[in-house]
């Protein structure tokens, strides 16, 4: 779909859930995405894939920043914060997730272990859950494409 579809749109296509995709492009300027991430919570299965994360977050009271330098590259080290597992992941992105301000529904599940920001979450109550590095480039060398297997749990069994 266009980024510029509304909610409405995407639910009237019949999907059985959405992938809001990696960027490019400041969060902050892109409260048309974060009002259509809003309309689709609690609707559809929802995975958000570094920008995805960033307006999924902003979507239910998150705030972004811009990060000194970025995190470019691989081997960028996240821990989870569940399983203590750590993940290598592959990372491309200028800004990232600040907690402060998100829903009390919202779990943050991962940070990065170089600078404790936000990495993947996961919503309380509805299939909604983000990652920030990318899980698809599968680094390590497959460490983290258990999020794919997840997200499509969440699809069939549907809202």
């Amino acid at each position: 779909m266009p980024a510029r579809a509304s909610a409405k749109d995407i639910l009237a296509y019949g999907a059985d859930g959405i992938v809001i995709s990696p960027g490019p492009g400041d969060p902050a300027q892109l409260d048309y995405v974060v009002d259509t991430a809003s309309g689709l919570i609690g609707k559809i299965p929802l995975l958000g894939i570094c920008l995805g994360h960033q307006v999924i977050a902003r979507a239910l009271g998150g705030r972004t920043y811009k990060l000194k330098f970025g995190h470019r590259g691989a081997n960028h080290p996240v821990i989870d914060t569940v399983t203590g597992q750590v993940y290598i992941t592959s990372q491309n992105h200028g800004f990232a997730v600040d907690a402060a301000g998100l829903s009390a529904d919202m779990e943050v599940t991962q940070v990065h272990l170089n600078d404790d920001s936000v990495e993947a979450m996961e919503h309380r109550t509805e299939p909604v859950f983000t990652l920030q590095y990318h899980s698809e480039a599968s680094p390590g060398p497959n460490d983290t494409e258990y999020i794919f297997d997840k997200f499509m749990t969440l699809v069939k069994e549907g809202i």
